[in-house]
């Protein structure tokens, strides 16, 4: 069972960035809403409303890792059953991840949502256990679980889906009958610490990585477009692709750099926002660059031991 994005982005990473340069990353119709949330809603804090503690003990999975969005706009958590760096493997391009379960909520039209996927050739249909509006979602070809939804109301709801490995179908309606019973303030599940302590260390909120950031830039400033590429977390397909876009540049300086999300930062991720100042190479508006002033945000995260630039993006 793979998680498939339906009609919104639920992730982002650099090697998407070129076809997406131009564009936000946060859904239009999205509502932030609030962390926290009263009974029978919930709140944008997915990870802290189904704890790993709880996800552990509603499935009887050690969850080894956890990963909030890190995107603004998008409140969803990944429970992990398994993590490894090298789990997705392409020919020299490795990527990290495992068997995870995902939840995910969602300030859309639950019919618009429902007649989206029956348009594809799934089917919707309804488990007496879960004891909460809802629909499942089964693909045509296997009739595997594709998703379970939980319904707020007609504009908002919650749903989770796993990747091959982590739980069973008829284990996933069952955990979204205990999400059900935990939205709606009657939870039974015994909850049991999580094997795994996933307690973030202690983070440094110094701007420890700029240096990385400013040498980046100061790479692609003084032509060094190859050192520059060195630092970038992408494959050799997508290099190629950024070596194009920063050959557009005839000169760039660096204005001012700056931390951003710090409240967001982990000990292997640190975001920043960069002011540039700008001269094209052909005097036009090119690959998402301006003549004058650009502003630059860029994510950089450690892999295998090494700070790397992870996003690049000219939006929030």
């Amino acid at each position: 069972m793979s998680q498939t994005t339906r009609f919104q982005f639920a992730s982002i990473s650099i090697f998407a960035l070129i076809t997406l340069l131009g564009a936000g990353c946060q859904p239009s119709n999205s509502t932030p809403g609030s962390a926290q949330a009263p009974r029978g809603d919930v709140g944008t804090d997915i990870c802290g409303t189904f704890t790993p503690d709880f996800v552990h003990s509603a499935t009887g999975k050690t969850i080894v890792r956890v990963e909030p969005s890190q995107l603004k706009g998008f409140f969803t958590c990944r429970y992990y059953t398994d993590y490894k760096e090298d789990y997705y493997k392409e020919g020299t391009f490795k990527a990290p991840g495992g068997p995870n379960i995902m939840i995910a909520l969602e300030n859309l039209s639950v019919a618009t949502q429902k007649k989206g996927l029956t348009d594809m050739g799934a089917t919707i249909e309804t488990d007496p256990r879960i004891n909460m509006e809802h629909y499942i979602v089964r693909r045509s070809k296997d009739h595997s679980v594709w998703e379970v939804a939980l319904v707020i109301n007609p504009m908002r709801f919650v749903w989770t889906d796993v990747t091959a490995g982590a739980i069973t179908d008829d284990e996933t309606i069952q955990f979204a009958a205990k999400m059900a019973d935990l939205i709606q303030g009657r939870s039974s599940v015994k909850i049991e610490k999580n094997p795994v302590d996933l307690t973030p260390p202690k983070v440094d909120t110094s701007p420890t990585q700029e240096q990385t950031v400013r040498a980046f830039l100061e790479a692609i400033a003084n032509k060094k477009t190859d050192d520059a590429l060195a630092m970038m977390d992408a494959n050799a397909e997508t290099k190629a692709g950024w070596k194009t876009n920063f050959e557009q540049l005839k000169t760039l300086t660096i204005t001012k750099i700056e931390p951003i999300y710090q409240e967001e930062w982990t000990a292997e991720r640190q975001s920043y926002k960069a002011e540039l100042e700008v001269k094209l190479v052909s005097g036009n508006a090119s690959m998402g660059w301006v003549n004058g002033k650009n502003f630059r945000w860029i994510t950089v995260q450690k892999v295998g031991g090494t700070w790397q630039v992870h996003e690049l993006a000219n939006n929030p």
